[in-house]
């Protein structure tokens, strides 16, 4: 998962909010709902902007293209492997045009991956693209993978390195303090954490190889315990940065056993996560659902001054939720939490979930979050930014793993 400040801005100023009490009320009008010279009622306008998608796992979202609009980065038929494509962003009403980045890695063969995302990895303030070379999940899942960044405008391949199978999530952070986009990178068949340092003349030394029972995906990564440096979460557990040339021991905290103590078929121990700072103390909480199944909350984890953590509960339940993104939606000074059910794998669920909500938790400010639907036709990999630079947040939906379809669901706060 990218972190925010890769992409989007400005910065945010937010409100202390914290507490495990939970508001499920249907949406009804507040005070913050009064039209204002600056701020309307929260709703969306639909526009489908891609009408082809095949496959379509992993997309990331950003301004590649540097006119002020964010664009769809994605790659093509993830399950058996494809192409690294790039949809530009328009306003015209027309469907996003297409370029192809890449039709296989430098070393041939094809792109796959569960996750994608884009960065300024060689540090000329531009937006590069990450991608993996794989013969897609579906074929075979532990086959290694390798790691590439494309450099804009030209689109130049630079190797990273490689990772122990199918990769469910890339997350972009200088580590090491020194300006340099490093990557960590996740995998669940091998339950593998690796962290890929760039050094100064722009090659990358794999530094960390961690192998953990459990891990498999949803990963972000923030200071997550005050202390200067990047941190990593993936689905309950951090891996602390001991600082340095990372090379020493990344001590581990379980900060909730619940979401890396489960058995048996592949959608065990899948997650989303998301950092945010949501008291706007320094320490950011980690937000967590279940990707695959049922029976598990959306909660979000507040560290204690002893190191341990503490679940606040926003949602009791919700299925398959392979959306969770985390920004100020109605611009009210406190974050708000972006979800969604994933109808291609809810209907899988025993008993089937029939129901697919995409919704916003509005944050009250004291504890309680009250529901606001926003869609009924569900999501996968939902991304939230600033599409047009109008100062509110937009959601990118896809409906589903096997939809063909993108929305940009374009915010009317602004």
């Amino acid at each position: 998962m990218r972190k925010p400040s890769l992409i989007l801005a400005p910065l945010l100023l937010f409100l202390a909010a914290c507490g495990g009490n939970v508001a499920l009320e249907k949406d009804q009008p507040s005070d913050d709902d009064e039209v204002t010279t600056m701020r309307k009622p929260m709703n969306f306008v639909s526009h489908r902007v891609v009408d082809d998608a095949e496959w379509w796992w992993a997309l990331a979202i950003g301004d590649v293209t540097m006119d002020g609009l964010q664009d769809i980065v994605f790659i093509n038929n993830n399950a058996n492997g494809g192409y690294l494509g790039l949809r530009a962003g328009a306003t015209s009403g027309d469907l996003w045009t297409e370029t192809v980045v890449a039709e296989q890695p430098p070393t041939g063969g094809t792109f796959a991956a569960g996750d994608l995302e884009v960065g300024d990895m060689d540090g000329d303030k531009d937006l590069d693209i990450l991608a993996v070379k794989h013969t897609g999940e579906w074929d075979d899942a532990g086959a290694e993978a390798e790691i590439y960044y494309y450099s804009h405008p030209d689109w130049t391949p630079h190797f990273i390195g490689t990772a122990k199978g199918a990769v469910k999530d890339l997350s972009i952070g200088d580590f090491d303090g020194d300006g340099l986009n490093d990557l960590a990178v996740l995998t669940y068949v091998a339950e593998n954490l690796r962290i890929h340092l760039q050094q100064k003349d722009g090659t990358f030394r794999l530094v960390q190889d961690i192998t953990r029972k459990g891990l498999h995906e949803g990963m972000d990564v923030a200071d997550l315990d005050g202390d200067g440096d990047l941190d990593i979460t993936a689905n309950g557990f951090v891996f602390a940065n001991p600082g340095g040339d990372l090379c020493a021991a990344w001590p581990v905290t379980v900060i909730d056993p619940k979401w890396n103590n489960q058995t048996g078929d592949w959608s065990a121990n899948g997650t989303k996560s998301f950092v945010a700072d949501l008291a706007g103390d320094g320490i950011p909480e980690i937000f967590i659902a279940h990707s695959e199944r049922s029976g598990y909350p959306l909660s979000f984890y507040a560290r204690e001054t002893d190191g341990t953590y503490r679940e606040h509960i926003v949602v009791e339940e919700i299925p398959a939720a392979h959306t969770l993104q985390v920004y100020d939606m109605d611009l009210d000074g406190d974050l708000d939490v972006v979800a969604g059910i994933n109808p291609g794998r809810a209907v899988n669920l025993e008993p089937k979930v029939m129901h697919h909500e995409v919704l916003i938790m509005l944050n009250e400010g004291n504890g309680t979050w009250r529901r606001k639907v926003i869609e009924n036709e569900g999501i996968y990999n939902g991304r939230v930014a600033d599409f047009e630079g109008d100062g509110d947040f937009d959601l990118f939906r896809y409906p589903n793993h096997e939809a063909t379809e993108v929305f940009l669901m374009e915010n009317q706060t602004r």
